[in-house]
């Protein structure tokens, strides 16, 4: 795990190598879980396996959010905590918008596909992923894939 140096112009950052073992490649903006603590996970938890996120109760293994696309089986950097330039938002087969204009759908939610992310979590449900999130700050529409910028906090 590294730190982004802190200077006065730049967002803090956090982030942490993971080793892809989701079977198919992760691409940049997608949420990230380690291996470990459901069923067949535990034969193989090492702290440093990880796979996309595919459902809400993954979130209590929360990685955070790729920054880099990683091949299968390969190695590569995933953002824990603070600012992060790209998220990958779900189409969801029909036009919506994900954004922070309105309180209680700025926390964003893991959506189909696997490792992308939607909005409707309100922050009073937050304890469901151990207090781990994702957040949108800005406004985006989703008609097909899409990408947005918000926070991570998975530490």
């Amino acid at each position: 795990m590294f730190s982004h140096q802190v200077n006065r112009t730049d967002a803090d950052k956090v982030f942490t190598v993971v080793h892809n073992v989701d079977g198919a490649s992760i691409t940049t903006g997608h949420g990230v879980r380690y291996v470990g603590g459901v069923g067949a996970d535990n034969a193989s938890a090492d702290g440093i396996q990880a796979v996309k996120i595919n459902a809400a109760a993954d979130c209590f293994n929360f990685a955070g959010i790729a920054v880099q696309d990683i091949a299968d089986t390969e190695y590569g950097l995933v953002q824990s905590w603070g600012y992060v330039d790209s998220i990958m938002l779900s189409h969801e087969g029909t036009s919506v918008t994900v954004g922070s204009e309105t309180f209680g759908k700025e926390i964003l939610v893991p959506g189909p596909p696997n490792g992308t992310w939607t909005s409707g979590q309100a922050p009073q449900g937050l304890s469901t992923f151990g207090w781990k999130y994702v957040q949108v700050w800005n406004t985006a529409g989703v008609s097909a894939q899409a990408w947005c910028k918000g926070f991570v906090r998975a530490l």
